[in-house]
């Protein structure tokens, strides 16, 4: 415990072995489990719950416990054995009432603050570790709810468990439920010791707390900078001597043996507990439910499409005098960079934020990355395919386009977002936030109009640049739809026109700069090309992408004493 940046959740992290690697950065001390020493590369053997809970929102609180328990137990329980240990979590945690209402989040409502506090725990008590480490498990929780947490954690240690948690302002009635106190101040040792010998310890240093304050309160105020200047700084200081005097005694008894090798606790677990076959099956059943459950998204997204299908189709009806052709290049165009920001901007949206909850759960063996990834390839699929045909099927006849074409160019709409969303997949996997990946997103799509096929020519193009247009998701969904568009297709001379007329869609084509070798298959092979190397590269990012710990070093302090 310890006043607003007096080094709390730091502390905590380093004795879990849980300190971010960063080179700008050195970790040193020593630590000791059940008084043997262990290495400084181990992360404690205990369940780990941070502060911020990290869930699918759409998955109801029983199918959260249960996907877990299938993936954490693998095939040693049958369903009766699992729902069982589903049905006992729900009973510790006391979450029998929200079994079949969604977790939610900050945008989606569900389970409340509490119940989702004790949501985590109860997932990380799945294999009963012997310790849970909590980094401010009451944080953002109104008094009742943070009561319940603490009282959930106080009948954990009643039973046996070691529970190391960090609190921030705690009640008086949570302050006495805890057994031992770590009081902090400026990255310095305040008190250690029993939570009931708080008081008597400090009144003995010369601050009594008043019987109208809380202990906690008080003991927050004592260690806390306040405005009266140098009395804090040797309130503080005298504080902290005696602290630090009796830490040194404490800690004596706990070095070890001589000559005691440590020990090592592996940072990773092994490879997930579940097969790949079912990792694969109850991910794909987690992205279907994600997306079909979210029935605002989903509804934004149709809206989305009918409104641009009503107003190209307002606006452009097409026939087959000169100035059709302008009209048919401007809306295919159109449709192309349309359709590729719509993708590009959902996925960049909501991909970083389902990375933090993936990471979490590849990080600590739950599944591999290669099921998560097909699993999520195989889900989005219906929704692309069913997004695109509503927007073609109202769109088509509307503008008057070639209807023996109609097929053709659903499938073209369905692969050019394909491959739009797979961009999007990338940017979200490589970025490390969202407002990273939502600050690429103009100048992705800046640059794919930019070399679209219309707007420079390829021989004009800067030599450093030239392999965008190869790489261009608008240059090949426009050429494919244009392609397929104006192939059969013949023009009268009626109507204005700039120049000799043109009699035939591959003069059309030939006149807006198409390469004699262009084909649709040209450009739908290039834009699956596109969508396979995104999800491959995403693929890589992603595994790469696991959570690194700082070694801890061997402090002075310990170096001296093996030197005595």
């Amino acid at each position: 415990m310890g006043p607003s940046g007096a080094g709390k959740t730091t502390a905590l992290l380093a004795v879990a072995g849980r300190i971010k690697d960063d080179p700008r950065l050195a970790v040193s001390g020593e630590r000791y489990l059940d008084g043997a020493p262990i290495t400084g590369d181990s992360q404690i053997p205990a369940a780990f719950v941070a502060q911020e809970d990290n869930f699918f929102p759409f998955m109801t609180v029983r199918e959260t416990l249960d996907f877990r328990v299938q993936l954490r137990l693998g095939s040693k329980l049958g369903r009766a054995a699992r729902n069982d240990v589903v049905e006992r979590l729900m009973d510790s945690f006391n979450l029998k009432k929200s079994a079949e209402t969604i977790v939610g989040n900050a945008k989606v409502r569900g389970i409340s603050g509490g119940e989702r506090k004790r949501l985590s725990i109860a997932c990380e008590m799945i294999s009963s570790p012997p310790m849970i480490v909590l980094d401010e498990p009451t944080s953002g929780l109104d008094s009742y709810q943070a009561t319940q947490v603490v009282a959930t954690l106080r009948q954990m240690a009643n039973d046996g468990k070691t529970v190391i948690a960090v609190v921030h302002q705690p009640s008086q009635v949570i302050f006495s439920m805890f057994d031992d106190l770590l009081l902090l101040a400026e990255g310095s040792l305040m008190y250690y010791g029993e939570v009931q010998n708080v008081r008597s310890h400090f009144d003995k240093l010369g601050y009594p707390c008043p019987a109208e304050v809380g202990t906690a309160e008080h003991i927050i105020d004592l260690v806390s900078n306040t405005q009266d200047g140098e009395a804090s700084t040797e309130r503080i200081g005298k504080i902290k001597a005696k602290a630090q005097a009796g830490a040194q005694q404490s800690v004596a008894p706990y070095h070890g043996k001589a000559g005691q090798v440590a020990r090592r606790f592996s940072r990773r677990q092994r490879r997930p507990a579940a097969g790949i076959f079912r990792q694969f099956h109850l991910l794909l059943k987690r992205s279907f439910g994600d997306i079909f459950r979210a029935k605002t998204a989903l509804t934004i997204k149709v809206v989305q499409q009918v409104m641009t299908a009503l107003i190209y189709g307002g606006i452009y009806n097409l026939g087959t005098n000169q100035s059709s052709i302008q009209d048919r290049i401007g809306l295919l165009s159109l449709i192309a960079i349309g359709t590729t920001n719509l993708a590009l901007a959902g996925n960049i949206r909501s991909f970083p934020k389902e990375k933090a909850v993936i990471i979490d759960e590849i990080s600590s063996s739950l599944y591999s990355t290669f099921p998560y990834f097909v699993a999520k390839a195989l889900s989005e699929l219906p929704i692309i395919a069913g997004l695109s045909s509503i927007f073609g099927a109202i769109l088509y006849p509307l503008v008057g386009l070639q209807p023996n074409k109609f097929l053709t160019f659903l499938g073209l709409g369905v692969l050019h977002s394909l491959a739009s969303q797979s961009v999007g997949l990338l940017l979200g996997a490589a970025s490390p936030s969202s407002d990273v990946a939502l600050a690429l997103l103009p100048p992705t799509i800046v640059l794919n109009i930019i070399f679209d096929g219309k707007n420079i020519a390829y021989e004009n193009t800067p030599w450093p640049l030239r392999w965008i247009p190869k790489m261009g998701l608008i240059r090949w969904g426009f050429e494919g739809l244009a392609l397929n568009e104006f192939d059969g297709l013949t023009f009268d001379a009626a109507g204005p026109h700039r120049g000799p007329a043109v009699r035939t869609g591959a003069q059309a084509l030939e006149r807006l700069g198409f390469d004699p070798g262009a084909t649709v298959r040209r450009a739908a092979v290039s834009q699956g090309k596109i969508a396979a190397a995104c999800w491959t590269l995403s693929f890589f990012i992603l595994s790469a992408t696991q959570q690194k710990f700082a070694t801890m070093k061997k402090s002075d302090h310990g170096k001296k004493k093996k030197k005595e």
